[in-house]
């Protein structure tokens, strides 16, 4: 028993030194992939066409669809997705019976070994993926251990509900040659229901609340044309009375899915399904411009949620669209989207970030403080003059406009004192 009792001791001791060891050796001095995964306008529409046509919704009840991704759309995929939580890249090969995934995490901080290396490789095992390997660096993770991590990390990643639909839906993986092969089920109530309760995260008495706030505004002239902020000083006074005896992040995002879904002209039923009036038509502008204020609301509503990959992403290809055809790709809706993400954003980071937003809007603002000047910004240009101007998606000078974009919203007075 004495001889127990010692080495349960000395294991106590050793933890911590047998964790920085696991780490160490996880960690390197060079990164196995980078990341040079560009999209293009085909990769976009191509996105598109494969979402449109094996919407779940548009399907017959309990019929299957099956999806079939190549390699090119699996690595801009894993590249796009490992972009939005740290700076790195990852390379997908798909063979008869298994992938072939490896990755690069930069971890920033650190003067040396800044670079977690991972190696995973899945199998086909009777129509599921399963883990068959995971390697983090030199340390080799037992196969239990590396579902469980996984499972965590894609939880981590979505809604528990976005991760509950997708396990509800899908019914088979097939692993060919360069090609990734998925089987769900069609099942257009869950679907809807799944979305419902997405959208209705926010407490329902809140959002109740700040659709009533908005019908009474309305009801004095406020928030039928004119300027946003005109608008968002007194719902956000709103926010911050209701925050007293409440949770700040919950109030914000109610208040942003309200007028999200109204800019939009989409959902505000399911929001508030009991209401009986709706507010009047949305005016609102920013810049003088109604879209901008649209592009704002809607992006800020969904970077409430936790979706700010998500709207930068509809904003995106958005743009990509309008190029072919419609109104032409636009850096100045870009930076209305991406200037209404950092707002949903710091509007829910947390508590004390939320109740100073708050503070902030709750005093007279101009729209200079919330978004930067962006009516120079080159617009309107069809899909060859993007491409003649800009090559594409990701190039040099696409980066450039979207630094110039960034640094502008940087130095707006609200992200100079909050962000």
């Amino acid at each position: 028993m004495r001889a127990l009792f010692k080495l349960v001791l000395w294991l106590i001791f050793l933890s911590p030194f047998a964790a920085a060891a696991l780490v160490w050796f996880s960690l390197s001095d060079d990164a196995l992939v980078l990341n040079n995964a560009r999209l293009s306008h085909k990769d976009i529409a191509r996105a598109q066409a494969v979402l449109k046509k094996n919407d779940p919704r548009r399907l017959p009840a309990g019929s299957q669809q099956t999806i079939a991704l190549s390699e090119r759309d699996l690595n801009l995929a894993a590249n796009y997705l490992l972009q939005q939580v740290a700076e790195g890249g990852a390379q997908v090969r798909v063979h008869d019976g298994f992938v072939d995934a490896v990755g690069t995490l930069r971890i920033p901080g650190l003067p040396q070994r800044q670079y977690l290396n991972i190696s995973l490789q899945v199998e086909d095992r009777q129509g599921t993926a399963d883990v068959r390997s995971l390697r983090l660096g030199d340390v080799t993770v037992p196969p239990a251990l590396a579902r469980f991590a996984l499972a965590q990390a894609v939880r981590q990643l979505y809604h528990t509900n976005e991760y509950q639909l997708a396990s509800n839906l899908v019914t088979q993986f097939k692993m060919r040659p360069r090609e990734l092969q998925i089987t769900y089920r069609a099942d257009p109530d869950l679907v809807e229901r799944a979305r419902s309760t997405l959208l209705s995260q926010g407490d329902a008495e809140a959002l109740s609340a700040y659709h009533a706030k908005l019908l009474q505004l309305q009801g004095k002239g406020v928030g039928v044309k004119g300027s946003l902020t005109k608008l968002l000083q007194p719902m956000f006074a709103h926010a911050k009375q209701r925050s007293r005896d409440g949770d700040p992040v919950t109030e914000n995002q109610a208040l942003l899915a309200i007028l999200g879904a109204w800019s939009s002209h989409r959902g505000l039923k399911q929001l508030v399904p009991d209401a009986g009036q709706e507010p009047k038509r949305f005016r609102l502008k920013l810049q003088k411009r109604t879209d901008f204020a649209q592009h704002f609301l809607t992006s800020a509503a969904l970077a409430a949620k936790g979706d700010g990959a998500l709207a930068d992403a509809i904003g995106l290809a958005k743009e990509i669209a309008d190029s072919d055809g419609g109104s032409g790709f636009s850096f100045t809706d870009i930076a209305a989207d991406r200037a209404g993400t950092r707002f949903g954003e710091l509007a829910t980071a947390s508590p004390q970030q939320a109740r100073r937003l708050q503070n902030f809007m709750s005093k007279p603002i101009k729209q200079r403080d919330i978004m930067p000047k962006a009516t120079d910004l080159p617009e309107h240009m069809s899909r060859v003059e993007f491409e003649r101007r800009f090559g594409g998606v990701g190039s040099p000078a696409y980066e450039k406009v979207m630094n110039k974009i960034e640094k502008r919203i940087a130095n707006t007075r609200l992200f100079k004192k909050l962000g």
